[in-house]
């Protein structure tokens, strides 16, 4: 039976532990290693009565998914190493950390880097991935594995960095959307629950119109809502007087820059 073992606690490692409990393709078991108690209060107690708080838990894992902070990862992997085999596949979704970097700190089996999001706790993540020291049955299993939380598109690992802006840290510009039209609802005397509902159906529908009809112009969709004179020109100019369009091209390329700076920083 496939052992994982998944290191740290956090929001992230959470969400994973969602995906991959929600309906395994295969049989596994599954065991948390927290660092601490900071984030007991995500996991049901059922499951946190489990935890191990010892890296000897990984010495038997197939696969071992390193959800750290990056200023962590460094002593979590010196932890880890004298109990590593080198036939366990480590998948790090740590911003900022190369493979090479891996490699460099002791890591000598196989490696996959991804770029998952929170959204793999109900099975709609959207997951880069680089893969490095897997054979193709290997690393076809880990795609499987991975799938189970969403979407995975193998890319080049000098892709991971710009994209975690996207991708790793995009839920946060859409929960951000959601919030201010839902505060906007209220403001006028509507019901939070039903208009958070509404919102999210309609932000939902519209993602899928434009990833189902990626051949069309997103100008050209706008330009079929904002009608001359209507509602919807009224709301865009708004944005668009605010700097809204610009500002959030600034934020992507903000966090990228981050996202090298935490690997410069390595």
């Amino acid at each position: 039976m496939q052992q994982v073992v998944i290191v740290g606690s956090g929001h992230l490692a959470h969400a994973l532990w969602e995906g991959w409990h929600r309906n395994p393709r295969r049989p596994r078991i599954t065991s948390l290693i927290a660092r601490s108690n900071a984030h007991q209060h995500l996991w049901l107690p059922a499951v946190w009565d489990t935890v191990c708080f010892s890296p000897e838990a990984v010495r038997n894992a197939d696969i071992v998914v390193l959800t750290v902070k990056p200023k962590d990862t460094r002593s979590a992997l010196q932890q880890l190493m004298p109990y590593l085999s080198p036939e366990t596949a480590l998948i790090s979704p740590v911003a900022g950390w190369t493979i090479a970097q891996l490699r460099g700190a002791g890591i000598r089996g196989p490696v996959v880097r991804i770029m998952p999001n929170v959204s793999a706790a109900i099975g709609a993540s959207t997951t880069l991935a680089a893969f490095d020291g897997l054979n193709n049955e290997r690393r076809r299993e880990i795609e499987e594995f991975l799938e189970e939380c969403g979407t995975v598109t193998v890319v080049d690992e000098s892709l991971i960095n710009p994209y975690t802006a996207l991708i790793g840290s995009g839920p946060a510009y859409i929960f951000l959307l959601l919030k201010s039209l839902i505060e906007g609802g209220m403001r006028l005397g509507a019901d939070e629950a039903l208009t958070r509902h509404l919102v999210s159906s309609m932000v939902e529908g519209a993602a899928r119109l434009a990833k189902d009809r990626s051949q069309d112009s997103l100008d050209d969709w706008i330009g079929q809502v904002a009608s001359p004179g209507g509602t919807t020109e009224t709301l865009l100019g708004v944005l668009d007087r605010a700097g809204w369009p610009a500002m959030i091209q600034d934020a992507v390329v903000a966090a990228v820059g981050r996202a090298d700076q935490l690997g410069a920083a390595l």
